[in-house]
């Protein structure tokens, strides 16, 4: 979409107009289709990661520096070798930037999906905790889920500094 006016014209109106859609809403559809096994909460989840990994990632094909490209055209690139050698270099930190919003969106996703639909799981015994008024087993819980959501998140961004070892961020947390 960042790079082709066509798939841009032919994308970013479905995008944009079904991001508002809670995707959670579409859950009973989903286990309609996907029987209410992992298959339909892991397609939920991917369902509601897609737009903002999307989003940032054409965000990031756009912005694309003009004198990389025109460089590249210069030597001979092809458009293949454009794609593979500037633009998914280029896009690469917004790529990230996607997934490190994805990352706590599925883990919010998993948690509520396991509260509505299942035995097992943080967001079953969250609920479990719950009913059982059992407050310091809840809370525990919620501990468990931001200490997960804290070790995925260090996770994307020791991935992205060893992966896009030629852009340090100074303003990236340690």
């Amino acid at each position: 979409m960042g790079r082709s006016k066509f798939a841009a014209g032919l994308l970013d109106p479905l995008f944009s107009g079904t991001y508002a859609v809670p995707k959670l809403a579409l859950f009973p559809i989903f286990i309609f289709v996907f029987g209410i096994g992992s298959l339909s909460k892991v397609a939920l989840v991917f369902l509601e990661c897609l737009y903002p990994i999307v989003i940032m990632t054409y965000a990031g094909a756009r912005e694309v520096q003009e004198k990389l490209l025109w460089s590249a055209r210069n030597m001979g690139a092809s458009r293949a070798a454009i794609l593979r050698r500037v633009v998914i270099p280029a896009t690469t930190p917004f790529i990230f930037a996607g997934f490190r919003v994805a990352v706590p969106v599925a883990m919010i996703v998993v948690v509520i999906t396991e509260m509505i639909s299942s035995a097992d799981g943080l967001g079953y015994q969250v609920i479990y905790a719950m009913a059982s008024l059992k407050t310091d087993r809840m809370l525990a819980v919620v501990v468990v889920i931001a200490a997960l959501g804290w070790l995925l998140d260090k996770a994307v961004v020791l991935a992205r500094d060893r992966l896009i070892y030629w852009e340090k961020l100074d303003t990236y947390y340690v």
